[in-house]
């Protein structure tokens, strides 16, 4: 039985927590920071500044709920803030039922502003079906992080970018050639006027008003990209353009493209933008903007941007707390709901997964069949961390003692092509399988493959390990019987970043039926550390320091706390998980 401590100190009660301690890289370096700013892929940034406190949504496609939306004081530290996006509808393609799939559409890029003490987000949907179907949505709310209302639209807008200005609401939309639409405050559509025209590629809008001029902020998307910016004194134009990140610079392709302007709580400007840095996706990238006298602006330090990995450049001006964060990854499936990391590929099926039924586990169930992983339900993703120093592993614990014939559960890498490993129960007998295939198109050049190996499992107990090392993108997997000794599967599975899926490649834990519906696998813990110490074999306990002074070390084993009195020894500290008088504790 997985052990569950709350740690009891003079009286109090500290409880557990599902979300472990990270030590993902993040881009602070003290008074500086470094591009990426989230290492990691959350596309389509749009990003505004309530009060002295910054909050950035970025697309999700097909994963629920979506819409994330993360937080910051100083657009280099985020947490997550929300998910606003529940679903978008029940058709069959998001509910993978009879070979449709919602691959590439769902939730494209949105634009949030706050206004009247109301957030609101605006969506557009790419339906999964055939054809170019677009449908717009409204999500409101008054705080981020409580209940979101959502609204059906009359029609769609393209990439957009809305603006409240003077009582009125203008969204500005469109690829290739841009429209300025007026709406009511209830969204409702009133009119359109064409202000861009025979624009190659451009999309992605967003818009602003600055002193006496209207602006859209838009990008040339595609390979290379670029962005720009165009103003008028009136929102139905006509727009002037200037160009403000070419599409290379001496003689590189540029990819860092399509994002917001903000204004910092000291009146200096940014931009937050997305770079496309491979298989992983596409980061947040954080640029210093500077205003011109004659109301242009001009984005980077002298004519260049800043260089991910690379350049380091002073903090923006914050106030409140600026203290490091990392976002959560590992998770040991002890809250009463899923972590806030994880989306569920396409909608899940409710009644296929639990966290009460076996405490402190992740149970997913088979609930229908499918001979091929992108058609199976409730794979619960998270997105995969860039780490150019080493590789970045996802490894699970998992149970697969009630898998029935023709079943399998692991974990996968997801793009296009994916590849897996996992335990499969064929004729009567469980083993191991990795596998590579496509989900629509892997290329020309590829080609499937699969590998089997007998495992012996008394107690149904295996350990299972998904990896890939920024700028290689190589997705590589392993497995344990005891979570020491890690042998190799398969090969290393080459992938890019795939329009078929249109997202970045992600770790994936899943359990389906090949045969018939009816089993499951029981997921202990996912963690990204490089060791983690099991929490099993101890039932169920309050645990009470056995020294009246004790030390606290996090989980790479630096000292947090040295001598620390036992009745204050954890008040204070981060949620997370640490080593407490010899014992792991998790503490929220």
């Amino acid at each position: 039985m997985k052990r569950i401590i709350t740690l009891l100190l003079a009286g109090a009660a500290l409880s557990v927590s599902a979300q472990e301690q990270s030590t993902e890289p993040i881009s602070d370096f003290g008074t500086k920071f470094q591009n990426p700013i989230v290492r990691a892929d959350f596309p389509d940034p749009d990003v505004i500044r309530v009060g002295d406190t910054y909050y950035m949504v970025s697309t999700t496609m097909y994963h629920f709920p979506g819409a994330t939306i993360l937080k910051s004081q100083d657009m280099v530290n985020w947490e997550y803030c929300a998910h606003p996006l529940k679903q978008l509808s029940s058709m069959e393609g998001y509910e993978l039922k009879n070979k449709n799939n919602g691959y590439a559409c769902g939730m494209w890029a949105c634009s949030m502003k706050y206004h009247n003490g109301k957030f609101h987000i605006l969506i557009n949907e790419k339906l999964p079906t055939d054809g170019w179907q677009l449908q717009g949505w409204l999500l409101t709310a008054t705080d981020p992080e409580g209940n979101w209302t959502a609204k059906k639209l009359s029609r769609s807008y393209y990439d957009p970018g809305m603006l409240f200005d003077n009582g009125k609401v203008y969204v500005a939309q469109g690829i290739g050639n841009i429209s300025v639409c007026e709406l009511d405050e209830n969204f409702n559509f009133i009119k359109e006027v064409g202000v861009i025209s025979d624009k190659d590629g451009l999309e992605g809008s967003h818009f602003y008003k600055r002193g006496d001029y209207y602006y859209i902020y838009a990008t040339y998307g595609g390979y290379p990209s670029g962005q720009a910016v165009f103003r008028s004194k009136d929102p139905f134009g006509p727009y002037e353009e200037k160009m403000v990140v070419q599409k290379s610079y001496n003689g590189k392709a540029n990819t860092i493209h399509q994002g917001a302007l903000i204004e910092d709580v000291s009146g200096q400007w940014w931009t937050i933008m997305q770079e496309d840095l491979g298989a992983m996706g596409r980061f947040p990238n954080l640029q210093p903007v500077t205003w011109t006298d004659d109301g242009w602006l001009k984005v980077g330090v002298n004519g260049k941007l800043l260089e991910s990995f690379v350049t380091k450049h002073d903090k923006p001006a914050a106030t409140g707390d600026t203290s490091v964060k990392r976002l959560p990854t590992t998770d040991v499936f002890s809250e009463e709901k899923i972590g806030i990391q994880w989306e569920w590929n396409h909608n899940p099926d409710n009644k296929a997964w639990s966290l009460t039924e076996r405490p402190g586990w992740l149970r997913l169930k088979t609930s229908a069949t499918t001979t091929t992983l992108p058609q199976a339900r409730n794979m619960l993703t998270q997105r995969i961390f860039a780490d150019k120093t080493k590789e970045t592993k996802g490894t699970v614990r998992l149970d697969v003692s009630n898998l029935t014939e023709g079943d399998r559960a692991g974990i996968c890498i997801f793009q296009d092509p994916y590849a897996a490993i996992a335990v499969e129960k064929k004729n009567g007998k469980l083993q191991l399988v990795w596998w590579k295939a496509k989900v629509k198109d892997a290329g020309a050049g590829f080609k499937a493959k699969m590998e089997t190996k007998e495992v012996e499992l008394p107690d149904g107990i295996i350990y299972l390990r998904a990896g890939m090392k920024y700028g290689e993108d190589n997705a590589k997997f392993y497995y344990s019987t005891d979570n020491k000794t890690w042998t190799a599967m398969g090969e290393a599975t080459h992938q890019t970043f795939n329009l078929t899926v249109f997202v970045g490649a992600r770790f994936g834990l899943f359990c389906y039926a090949s045969k018939k519906a009816g089993g499951y696998a029981d997921f202990d813990w996912f963690t990204t550390e490089a060791s983690f110490t099991d929490l099993t074999g101890i039932s169920d306990t309050r645990y009470q320091p056995s020294k009246a002074v004790i030390s606290v070390h996090n989980l790479s084993g630096q000292q947090v706390r040295q001598a620390a009195n036992a009745a204050e020894a954890l008040q204070g500290l981060p949620s997370g998980v640490y080593i407490v008088d010899g014992e792991k504790v998790v503490v929220k």
